[in-house]
C-alpha cells in the first residue's frame, strides 16, 4: 500500500494573519513530511478587492498552494479542516477534501478555524459523510472512495490536524489565540 495522505490546515490569528501547516502521512499515520508557513496578512487592497472571497484566495491560492508546492512527496489526496482551502482544488490538480468536524484541539488553539465566507457548492462522500468536496470536482469522487477504503477502520481523520496545530504552536508561539 503506497498511500500518501496530505493534511493541510490554515488558521487565522486576528493580529498576525493566516498560518498554514501541511503534514504528509503514510497509511500507518507516520509522518513523511511537514511544512508550515510564516504568517500571511492580506493587504488592505486585497481585502477590498477580494471581498467575501478573500479567505479562499489567501488560504487556498496563497498559503495552501505554497505548502503543497514546497512538499517533495506527492499526496494521493489532501484533507483539510479549513473550508477555504478547497479553493486550492480550482487552481491545481490535487484532490482536496474538507473534513467537517466539531472537535476542538484540546484547548490549544493555534487561533480560530476560518469560517466559510464564499458559497462553494459541496457534495459529501458516501464512505464518510464528514468529508466534502466541491461539486465541480465530483469526477474525483470514486478515486477518493477507493483511497478511503484502503485506510484501516481505526484511522482517525481528525488526529493529524491536532498534530499540525501543535506543530504550528511550536513553530510560531504568536499563533496562540489572542
Amino acid at each position: 500500500m503506497d498511500l500518501k495522505l496530505g493534511f493541510l490546515s490554515v488558521r487565522q490569528h486576528t493580529e498576525h494573519g493566516f498560518f498554514g501547516g501541511y503534514l504528509l502521512l503514510n497509511h500507518l499515520a507516520r509522518p513523511l513530511e511537514f511544512h508550515c508557513t510564516l504568517p500571511v496578512k492580506p493587504t488592505r487592497a486585497q481585502t477590498l478587492l477580494y471581498g467575501h472571497t478573500l479567505n479562499d484566495f489567501v488560504c487556498g491560492e496563497q498559503v495552501a498552494r505554497a505548502l503543497v508546492q514546497k512538499a517533495k512527496v506527492k499526496p494521493s489526496v489532501i484533507f483539510t479542516d479549513s473550508h477555504p482551502v478547497l479553493a486550492l482544488q480550482q487552481i491545481s490538480s490535487e484532490t482536496v477534501f474538507y473534513l467537517k468536524t466539531d472537535r476542538g484541539v484540546g484547548g490549544q488553539e493555534a487561533s480560530a478555524l476560518i469560517q466559510p465566507a464564499s458559497k462553494l457548492p459541496l457534495a459529501s462522500l458516501q464512505a464518510d459523510p464528514r468529508l466534502q468536496m466541491l461539486e465541480d470536482e465530483l469526477q474525483r469522487k470514486d478515486g477518493a472512495e477507493k483511497i478511503l477504503s484502503q485506510l484501516r477502520d481505526d484511522f482517525d481523520m481528525e488526529e493529524p490536524f491536532q498534530r499540525i496545530i501543535e506543530a504550528l504552536l511550536e513553530a510560531h508561539p504568536i499563533a496562540r489565540a489572542a
